[in-house]
């Protein structure tokens, strides 16, 4: 079995991080905070996108702009913090765990891939992943080329494949991918939120998700 797992909300803990740049984004300029809420419901998508949503009524360039300040703001608060995405409590023994148990494991996210590296420096988790889908791989959550990348490069069928997440791109992802989705509770959005976009399960621990898994079929 393949278990695709979003970055930030389900693996990693960026919420403090997201939010400073977000804030040093928009200090000082013209247009005004979207709110920490907004700001996170967004979470997944490619900056660009996201100021597309968050600022539907302002110009392309007024928001090609704001996801460049964004991106720089991000850029150097991880130079000044480069341990501030810290892993969830329990990720990194159940990750342990599904590798001995021989699942699959990968990776889909909206981080660009050296954003992903960064992460295995700090965590040791480069050997995991089978495969791992980046902004570099193809179109912006919830466009499903990122699982039906990942499904080509495993071999693994749709029906034999689990996306978890935290976001509804990436129930919606799922969804469109025909993989069965999973929504975490302990990242950016709320689990009604979830469950209206498609999730098949719900799980509001890491604990909950390793008893889940459990259920599922197992690796061959």
């Amino acid at each position: 079995m393949l278990l695709i797992f979003d970055v930030d909300g389900t693996l990693i803990d960026s919420r403090a991080f997201i939010l400073e740049s977000a804030r040093r984004t928009f200090a000082g300029g013209t247009i005004p905070h979207p709110g920490d809420d907004a700001f996170l419901a967004t979470i997944g998508l490619l900056p660009e996108r996201m100021m597309d949503r968050l600022f539907p009524e302002r110009t392309e360039n007024e928001r090609h702009g704001l996801a460049e300040r964004f991106i720089e703001a991000f850029w150097a608060l991880r130079a000044e913090r480069p341990d501030a995405e810290p892993p969830y409590a329990g990720i990194d023994g159940l990750l342990t765990k599904l590798t001995e148990l021989r699942f699959t494991l990968g990776i889909a996210t909206g981080k660009k891939r050296v954003g992903v590296d960064h992460m295995f420096v700090h965590t040791g988790w480069g050997d995991r992943f089978a495969t791992i889908q980046t902004a570099e791989s193809g179109p912006s959550k919830p466009d499903p080329t990122l699982i039906r990348n990942a499904l080509a490069e495993t071999g693994h069928p749709a029906g034999d494949t689990v996306m978890i997440g935290d976001s509804v791109f990436d129930m919606e992802m799922a969804r469109a991918a025909g993989v069965t989705a999973i929504g975490v509770g302990w990242g950016y959005n709320p689990l009604e939120a979830l469950a209206k976009a498609g999730a098949d399960h719900l799980v509001d621990s890491v604990s909950e998700l390793d008893d889940l898994l459990a259920t599922l079929r197992r690796p061959e």
